[in-house]
């Protein structure tokens, strides 16, 4: 995915937790025209075949990819759910009506080996065809690990096996079945504490010192300018292993079925089915430092998801052409677990959350004349989110079942209209507009809190957050510029409403030590406005040129952010207390929480992309290859403040290689100007130092932890080959 971005204008995809992390929010963020997401679900989806995909998508099979689609802007009929920003299509091959096949082997430095391949053909010709497929990679880690001077921070292993069967018992019937299995094996990811003492702004005035530094204000003190990428990282992998676990154990079981029924008069009737589970286990050492006494948390999880989706899609060669359908999703948390890593049991855990979505979708497209086609298309979508309170259950015993059920109901419509225009086969002029939804849901409370913290939260209003919406806009052309050039030109804008944030806050636990928890909040309004340019083509049969670029200005308009406006404390009373009422004893100005005007966290102002691809014959039946793709992505924000931030990056990949028939051999280059640009900023705490403070949600004092940031480094330069051959 992450190759795939830093080749497409308008998308940025950042993975700073190694392979931790379900579609979104701190695993991995996704970044679609300016649309990023911090926290919570991500604000663009991937499906595979149209299939919504649910989980962490970066160890997915990609050996019988045919091609991936990249939409950008919400999508009312064709995709749906979760596409807020865009969606991120795999389009699968099916199986062959003829028997073929490729193995490929990758091999690189850093103990990196790949080993993929497939083979279709058919079972009885032009009826039965399948298609069985099969991957086996690893990776070795390129970071000495400070804990144990092993080279194994972000050590990978998966193996991925699939299929699919075609299935054409009559010639307008077509059946496709389609299962997979992955199971990933990693260590610790690349990942480490800066460490509060290097902060260099808005320290906190420490005022007494017994039992540990006091401060009569909120602020905890914070890092001002670029963050640079740790020295060293440390990941207490050793001890996560010898209770016996891995960092992630993963385990993906993915299918689905789809039929399509056409009638003689060219209307099809299609019907989706798929089924998908994950098991995952996490062994996380939450201090990050070279430690015998490692915070080990070790926690297993599983999910499931069953879709339905069922439409009839008109003749596509006449005049006016539509589609209309109903799409149900459902999913579920189910049972996990949390080790007593003291003595090594497993304490059992139930929940309760989920997802079930209803909707109906239909479009209708139209040629107006020759030259002008219209559409308009809109889903209404009706999705409640369940949630509950887990408690540990007694190792040994059943999980006792969860408390606190709850659900909350969100029903939108999403309608979307385009335009085309073709001014002659060379030029064509776009536009469209569509309203984006995300759904709200409820913040987990920590288990482990006091009440009095918990009856707290649950006045301020932190149980649940509201969903967000969007109106995107945009306007552009398509065409050839001659000599083999083609080019796309596109501005956008969008209007965004309740963007969902993230807000840490502390808490006691039960024995009386100090935490902190983050919640989702929801912004006022924010703005975004970009173009694209991309310039692509063949100016002679050699060679390949492409040459994109991408500027986004998003800001906030309207957001007032208390943990911003704790930065800037002097007084220790909060700007405003429940409900939004100015506090009137606060005698400092509340200008330092209003962020209208700053950036958007974790998404770039500018991208750009430069790619030459040379083909050239050596003999009759050797060819020369050569390619370079350089991407560069300017500075993010880590958070809404906008203090502090991951600087601009390069990054340039390059191979050469020689074809001969059916045989590929490569030699190719990673990150090969050593880019070091860290691919996360988390503002975190340092739990290491302990801070009195005052509360700002009951204005007394309480203990907490001076402010620290997390940083996640890119994988370093890479050698290796590559060879495939394919029948």
């Amino acid at each position: 995915v992450s190759d795939l971005a830093a080749q497409t204008p308008g998308f940025s995809f950042r993975q700073g937790f190694g392979r931790i992390g379900g579609g979104g929010g701190a695993g991995v963020r996704p970044s679609v025209r300016g649309m990023s997401s911090v926290v919570g679900a991500p604000n663009a989806a991937f499906f595979v075949d149209g299939i919504f995909v649910s989980d962490n998508i970066s160890s997915y099979q990609l050996d019988n990819l045919e091609r991936v689609e990249v939409i950008k802007g919400p999508q009312s009929a064709l995709f749906g759910r979760g596409t807020f920003a865009g969606a991120i299509n795999y389009v699968t091959r099916k199986p062959t009506n003829e028997l073929s096949g490729r193995i490929k082997v990758t091999a690189g430095q850093y103990d990196n080996l790949e080993v993929s391949g497939y083979i279709s053909g058919p079972i009885i010709k032009d009826v039965l065809s399948v298609e069985l497929n099969a991957r086996s990679y690893e990776f070795g880690g390129d970071y000495i690990n400070a804990d144990s001077g092993k080279r194994d921070l972000g050590d990978q292993r998966s193996k991925n096996y699939g299929g699919r069967v075609l299935f054409t018992p009559v010639k307008n019937l077509e059946i496709l079945g389609t299962f997979s299995y992955s199971r990933d094996e990693d260590k610790g990811y690349i990942y480490g504490f800066q460490g509060s003492a290097k902060n260099n702004c808005f320290a906190a005035p420490i005022v007494g010192t017994i039992p540990f530094p006091r401060t009569n204000t909120n602020r905890r003190g914070f890092y001002c300018g670029e963050v640079s990428v740790l020295p060293s990282y440390a990941y207490n992998n050793d001890a996560v292993e010898a209770l016996g676990y891995h960092g992630l154990d993963r385990r993906f079981y993915r299918s689905n079925v789809s039929a399509t029924y056409t009638t003689d008069s060219g209307f099809s009737l299609t019907s989706i089915t798929a089924y998908n589970s994950n098991k995952s286990i996490t062994g996380q050492d939450n201090a990050l430092v070279p430690s015998v006494n490692p915070a080990l948390a070790i926690d297993g999880s599983s999910t499931s998801d069953f879709s339905q989706e069922v439409r009839v899609l008109s003749p596509q060669d006449k005049r006016v052409r539509g589609l209309i359908g109903a799409y149900y999703y459902r999913e579920n948390v189910r049972e996990g677990f949390s080790v007593n890593t003291a003595n090594n049991t497993r304490r059992p855990i139930d929940s309760a959350d989920g997802v079930r979505s209803k909707s109906v979708f239909g479009l209708i497209e139209g040629d107006v004349t020759e030259a002008l086609t219209v559409s308009a298309e809109a889903r209404y979508q009706s999705e409640r989110i369940l949630g509950s309170t887990e408690i540990l259950g007694v190792a040994g015993s059943p999980a006792p079942p969860p408390t606190g059920l709850r659900e909350v109901k969100f029903n939108t419509f999403l309608p979307r209209v385009t335009a085309r225009y073709e001014v002659n086969p060379d030029l064509t002029l776009h536009a469209s507009a569509a309203k984006g939804n995300k759904p709200g849901g409820f913040n987990n409370f920590p288990t482990d809190s006091i009440a009095a913290d918990i009856a707290l939260f649950s006045q301020a209003g932190f149980d649940v957050f509201d969903e967000e919406s969007a109106w995107s806009y945009e306007i552009g052309a398509k065409g050839n510029i001659g000599r083999g050039i083609n080019f796309a030109v596109a501005a956008f804008y969008t209007d965004w409403s309740h963007q969902q944030l993230s807000r840490g806050e502390p808490y006691t636990r039960l024995n009386g030590t100090p935490n902190s928890v983050v919640f989702i909040q929801n912004a006022g309004a924010s703005e975004i406005k970009g173009f694209e340019v991309d310039f692509s083509g063949r100016p002679t049969d050699w060679l390949f040129v492409r040459a994109a670029y991408t500027y986004v200005d998003a800001e906030f308009t309207r957001f007032f952010d208390d943990t911003t406006q704790e930065i800037y404390d002097t007084d220790g009373r909060p700007a405003f207390l429940r409900g939004g009422v100015r506090n009137p004893l606060d005698v400092d100005s509340t200008d330092g929480g209003d962020v209208s005007g700053n950036n958007l966290p974790q998404t770039p102002s500018h991208q750009f992309v430069l790619t030459g691809e040379i083909t050239r014959p050596v003999t009759d039946d050797i060819e020369f290859t050569a390619r370079a793709d350089l991407s560069y992505e300017s500075k993010r924000y880590s958070q809404v403040d906008n203090l502090n931030w991951a600087g601009d990056s390069f990054n340039l990949n390059g191979s050469v290689g020689i074809r001969r028939g059916n045989w590929d051999f490569s030699v190719f280059g990673r990150n090969l100007l050593d880019d070091k640009t860290p691919l996360v900023v988390t503002r975190l705490l340092d739990f290491n130092r302990l801070l009195t403070r005052v509360n700002p949600l009951t204005g007394l004092n309480q203990t907490t932890f001076f402010r620290d940031f997390a940083v996640s480094a890119p994988r370093k330069r890479q050698i290796g080959v590559s060879a495939s051959y394919k029948f």
